[in-house]
């Protein structure tokens, strides 16, 4: 299931890792994404700032734009061949056989000998849609514009103003006899980085006296319980962070006088934020979407690349099936598999959406299927989701919040030597007692953001 270790392989495996042997010993532990991170072969790096290298496929196709300030003819998109003049804002005829230009946002998605497709343009004669259908001769990079021969004559077509924020795609390739090869392209991979994070959390410090003395709770001390809610609390906070944290570094001061970085990593949600602003001229950390619009504020029902959906509210099984399609428009899971950790609300919604359409799910086996954990699976038309309702989304401000995840996406890189462990006696050398911690550094791997979902404040569903 999600390209992790087979739960059959785990029960000999355990101790392999702190984090495993942790939710294996206390299976009540809450951090389920960090145990499911826990599964996977991790990383390490030797600096504190580590990063990975994204190139994401991206479809041929752009928008179109206006032709500026050139004269002639309308505010759309199109132009003659030589793109020196604007067509008519109203009845031009695209000719089958003729050239001519347009403005496009991206005109490096395209090739000359590229079939290409204008959907749903506006007629200027009637409240209609025309098709238009051509092959790109020429294109100009700088300037992103395109030459295009016309395949089919379309009468009555518009240049105005609605003319502009068309879809223009790629539908073929259509080379001559004896032609030769032609240049290429290629876009250079994205390097994305995060911060690691250091987590420890100190067991006691307890007296010696206090260690040898049973408790009417416990009769062999204090120590056993105070390790494992140590445990327990310390992986609870590596996944809030993996969730919600935020990157960033400042210089503090530390317990010895010293001045220090203090960092915190980005969690699936920074990542997802940086996603939708773009790129870094939109005010983003990287260049996810190079000249791409900031998203941010954009309604969640009409843009097809918000990935984080916050309605506050109810949705009706038609939003949520869409919202469920998008999930899966991008996947790097062959099986298109992916698991959404989320509080009760939001997994009664999905319930009562699977019941008002008839949906059939299925219970995962807990020690065969599904590692230790209640775990629902939903064939849906898009791909396979498994349900998992996350303690830690049970506190009133999470109940109806939680992530659709990509777990192939996803990894953590520990600092060299510094997976998180169980540190003995670590008080002071003449101290007549004991202290130990937890401490470990390491940071979230969480590639293609569009990938992922964040959904919050989904409180029913309707018909």
């Amino acid at each position: 299931m999600l390209g992790l270790m087979s739960s059959s392989d785990l029960e000999a495996t355990y101790s392999e890792k702190s984090i495993r042997s942790i939710f294996w010993k206390y299976p009540q532990g809450k951090a389920i994404f960090t145990y499911l991170l826990s599964l996977m072969e991790s990383d390490e790096t030797d600096k504190p700032k580590f990063g990975w290298w994204e190139q994401a496929h991206e479809h041929a196709e752009s928008t179109t734009l206006t032709s500026g300030s050139l004269g002639g003819g309308g505010a759309g998109p199109f132009t003659n061949s030589a793109l020196t003049v604007s067509a008519a804002a109203a009845g031009w005829t695209f000719t089958a056989g003729t050239s001519y230009g347009v403005f496009v946002t991206d005109a490096s998605k395209f090739r000359v000998d590229d079939v290409v497709w204008f959907k749903r343009v506006p007629n200027a004669a009637a409240n209609a849609f025309l098709e238009l259908k051509g092959t790109v001769t020429a294109l100009d990079t700088t300037a992103n514009t395109l030459v295009i021969r016309a395949l089919a004559t379309v009468a009555s077509v518009t240049n105005d103003t609605d003319g502009n924020g068309l879809t223009l795609m790629v539908i073929g390739k259509a080379s001559a006899e004896n032609d030769r090869s032609r240049q290429g392209g290629y876009k250079f991979p994205v390097e994305i980085e995060n911060y690691t994070q250091i987590f420890r959390e100190t067991i006691g410090p307890f007296s010696r006296n206090s260690l040898k003395e049973g408790q009417r709770f416990d009769k062999s001390g204090v120590y056993e319980s105070a390790v494992k809610q140590g445990a327990l609390r310390v992986t609870e906070a590596m996944e809030m962070a993996c969730f919600f944290s935020h990157r960033s570094v400042a210089t503090v001061t530390n317990q010895n006088g010293q001045s220090t970085p203090n960092r915190t990593m980005g969690g699936i949600l920074w990542f997802l934020e940086q996603y939708e602003k773009g790129d870094i001229g939109n005010g983003g950390i990287f260049d996810y979407r190079l000249g791409g619009d900031d998203i941010t504020s954009s309604s969640w029902a009409t843009e097809e690349l918000k990935r984080v959906i916050k309605i506050n509210g109810a949705v009706t099984c038609d939003q949520l099936e869409m919202l469920a399609r998008r999930a899966f428009d991008n996947t790097a899971d062959s099986g298109f598999e992916k698991i959404m950790l989320c509080g009760p609300t939001l997994y009664n919604v999905f319930q009562k959406y699977f019941k008002l359409n008839s949906y059939k799910t299925t219970t995962l086996r807990t020690k065969e299927e599904s590692y230790g954990m209640n775990i629902t699976e939903w064939e849906s038309p898009s791909g396979i989701l498994y349900l998992k309702s996350h303690p830690l989304f049970q506190r009133t401000s999470l109940r109806s919040s939680g992530f659709v995840i990509d777990m192939g996406c996803t990894g953590w890189t520990d600092f060299q030597d510094s997976e998180l462990t169980l540190l003995k006696n670590r008080q002071n050398n003449d101290d007549d007692g004991r202290k130990d911690e937890y401490l470990g550094e390491g940071g979230l791997v969480l590639k293609a953001p569009e990938n992922h979902m964040y959904l919050e404040g989904i409180t029913d569903v309707t018909v």
